[in-house]
């Protein structure tokens, strides 16, 4: 008699059958789950000692010493030479990291199998698998464990952080006796016995309650004060040969009686129906960005876990947080923004989740006054975007660091976000609530950094830091030069349309001029008799030997940790020939040592662009197992949600040949030989647009919710306007 068995997709399901302690770590990112309000990292709900459960709540950083971070090398190529001495570091404050403190893991579980209480280290575990649902965002868990009495119980729980509720997290559990009829007690209790990196406690404990089925407690943040309320309530029920119990947590920033109260509802409501509901909206944001393409299911299964973080990552407060590098799913970089949400992550969210995205512009912009005091503090006038920051908007990079006043680019990487988000969604008014006023303080910025080389009658842009961060001591970086250059131009450009705010911050008519020509005379490296572009001045004197290179030992060396002239082609492709970014796809390719998750997806995304498809596809392969694999022996740290974005961009932009202007939709497909269909969908002026690409024909279909009409070019094809709900196939 055959039994039916459900097989498992590996381009939804990811799992790993182990109980090692040893990679606990990495298992706990890998099965993390969140909805950028709560992030719960993956970690075993009966919570033993080695289990590091991690719970984190948005927003709610905490003031820590600098042993959070730990200090880095004195060689280390990041480390500023004065500020890494014994004197420097003495004037460090003992409250001078922020991040978000780990709190009480909210769903922790307690199961005795008569009078004796399970534990990883008194009880033989015969089976531990965790399987991630990739197309539900939430985690399961099969662990079956024997007593020293020879009795065999197992444990099948599931868990989801809601996408429904913002501060909702359910977990189920179902416990069977597989040899034995003794006694089973469960219950659910939130655990306290955690901590940040290096045993640094950030948050002390406030008012508590705890009952039969629900308790509570707060929890107030080391240095900032804010309070948050936890509070899990607990339903049980049995067979004959089964106990089930239900946990509903509910944590943030809220009375402890109002947490109470909405853990109690989401227990009347139930399991099953906020479940749900939660798989019903995850499947809703799956729709609206839908990738997929028929690669080997292990590039496939790790393009989609990427996909799956991007939309975990999201903030439903995304205007008070933005994105943080690695969401809330790891310790690593301390849930800080950097460039990656403004450079990498903008124009994903950009695509597929325009009305959202627009909160990222309103964190930059809302925080301008700050930006403005971080340019004073380095001595330069405008706008200076903090490298590192949070939601206070203040420079958090470590402070022994050379980082903060070098790695300049990202202030322009925050200003484009306003012009790109006006071309390709319509919105013209952010420019004039936001975006102008953004623009021309960054422009101010940049125009205080250049320098006049009277020598060679041009300006430069000395003493930066390049972005690939093995070089961080470097004159007129091209990556930060060409976006300089981009600031000044438009800056001027707009001037005269947006005059009324020009005037009320002070910007002349002449002001704007000097911009436009010091974007003029500002000294951009152009590509050598080779077609080769030198990433900074000096960068081709380097030594050519690559072996040894580390962070401790690389500046002498032409090694790149991600490549700097590839990056640029990103926003500035139209600068450059197929033939030079193919020459120097080549060139940068033999030296990048992908020390950064960045490296592998942009270099996927530069080759897809310039047809190189094997090389893109090896690239692409590599970046989606990044986490899955730990290619970098980092993932511990949490996900590399970025790398996300970027692989959709070498998947969508560059096999895809999308291309959003404001003029309408650009399509030059570039599918691979390997795969026969390409689908993904975005949206241009908020009208959502379907495409496919097979080898044959690109179909193109438009919603019909919104009465707006879309402008389409084929490759070389004149324009065509497609109606709202039409569906137009073009042959190829």
């Amino acid at each position: 008699m055959s039994v039916e068995v459900a097989t498992r997709d590996p381009r939804f399901r990811y799992w790993v059958q182990s109980a090692k302690k040893e990679l606990e770590g990495k298992l706990g990112t890998t099965f993390s789950l969140s909805n950028g309000m709560l992030g719960l990292r993956g970690a075993h709900e009966e919570c033993p000692a080695w289990g590091r459960p991690e719970f984190y709540v948005a927003a709610t950083y905490a003031d820590g010493p600098a042993e959070l971070l730990g200090f880095h090398d004195t060689d280390h190529i990041l480390t500023h030479p004065d500020r890494i001495t014994p004197q420097a570091l003495a004037t460090v404050g003992r409250q001078s990291i922020q991040t978000l403190p780990n709190l009480p893991f909210p769903v922790a579980l307690r199961i005795a199998v008569g009078d004796e209480t399970f534990s990883f280290e008194t009880h033989k575990v015969l089976t531990s698998e965790r399987m991630l649902e990739i197309d539900h965002a939430c985690m399961q868990r099969t662990l079956v464990f024997r007593d020293k009495a020879g009795r065999r119980t197992r444990i099948d729980s599931s868990r989801f952080v809601s996408m429904v509720d913002p501060n909702l997290i359910c977990l189920r559990a179902r416990v069977q006796r597989l040899n034995h009829d003794a006694p089973l007690a469960l219950g659910g209790f939130l655990y306290e016995d955690v901590s940040n990196t290096n045993g640094i406690r950030l948050w002390q404990a406030g008012r508590r309650f705890a009952e039969e089925t629900v308790r509570g407690m707060e929890c107030i943040t080391v240095g900032t004060g804010l309070t948050v309320a936890i509070a899990q309530a607990e339903q049980i029920r049995e067979t004959a040969t089964e106990t089930f119990i239900d946990l509903f947590a509910v944590a943030g920033e809220m009375p402890l009686d109002v947490a109470r109260e909405r853990a109690q509802a989401a227990r009347a409501k139930g399991y099953d129906a906020c479940a749900d509901d939660h798989r019903q909206q995850y499947q809703a944001i799956r729709e609206a960005s839908r990738v997929e393409f028929d690669a080997n299911a292990a590039t496939v299964q790790g393009f989609n876990f990427g996909q799956m973080h991007l939309h975990m990552a999201f903030s439903p407060v995304a205007e008070k947080t933005g994105v943080p590098i690695k969401g809330l799913t790891g310790h690593g970089y301390r849930f800080l923004t950097f460039w990656d949400m403004d450079f990498h992550m903008f124009p994903y969210y950009l695509m597929t989740r325009p009305r959202e995205v627009r909160k990222l512009l309103e964190y930059r912009f809302n925080q301008l006054p700050q930006y403005r005091r971080n340019a004073q503090r380095w001595g330069a006038a405008g706008a200076q975007v903090p490298w590192e920051t949070n939601t206070r908007g203040e420079e958090e990079t470590a402070p022994w660091l050379c980082l903060q006043e070098r790695e300049i680019h990202i202030s322009a990487d925050a200003a484009y976000m306003f012009k790109r988000y006006a071309e390709v969604t319509g919105d013209a008014q952010v420019m004039q609530d936001m975006g102008a006023e953004f623009t021309f303080e960054t422009a101010r910025f940049y125009a205080s950094r250049l320098r006049w080389n009277a020598a060679k009658h041009r300006y430069d842009l000395p003493d930066i830091g390049c972005p690939d961060q093995y070089h961080t001591f470097a004159d007129n970086n091209i990556f930060i030069s060409l976006w300089a250059h981009w600031n000044l131009t438009y800056a001027a450009e707009i001037y005269p349309t947006y005059g009324s705010v020009a005037t009320a911050i002070g910007v002349s008519a002449e002001e704007a001029r000097q911009w436009a020509e010091m974007a003029g005379k500002l000294y951009l490296i152009e590509p050598d008799a080779d077609g080769i572009i030198e990433e900074f001045d000096g960068f081709f004197g380097l030594d050519a030997d690559l072996d040894g290179i580390s962070e401790t030992y690389c500046r002498h060396s032409q090694a790149v940790k991600q490549p700097d002239v590839l990056a640029a082609f990103i926003p500035f492709e139209a600068r450059y020939s197929r033939e030079i970014r193919r020459r120097n796809w080549a060139f940068y390719n033999a030296r990048t040592l992908h020390g950064s998750s960045l490296s592998l997806p942009g270099m996927a995304y530069a080759a897809a662009r310039c047809g190189l498809n094997d090389e893109a596809l090896y690239n692409l392969h590599q970046s989606c197992r990044m986490d899955l694999d730990d290619v970098n022996l980092d993932t511990e740290r949490g996900v590399h949600v970025s790398g996300g974005a970027v692989e959709w961009g070498a998947v969508v932009n560059g096999f895809g040949g999308l291309d959003a202007t404001a003029e309408g939709l650009i399509l030059q497909p570039n599918l691979p030989r390997q795969w026969t269909r390409l689908a993904f969908t975005v949206y241009w002026h908020f009208q959502k647009v379907d495409i496919e690409i097979t080898h044959d024909a690109i179909t193109v279909a438009l919603g019909a919710a919104r009465p707006c009409t879309v402008p389409l070019r084929v490759g070389d094809n004149g324009w065509r306007e497609l109606s709202a709900g039409s569906r137009t196939v073009f042959g190829r």
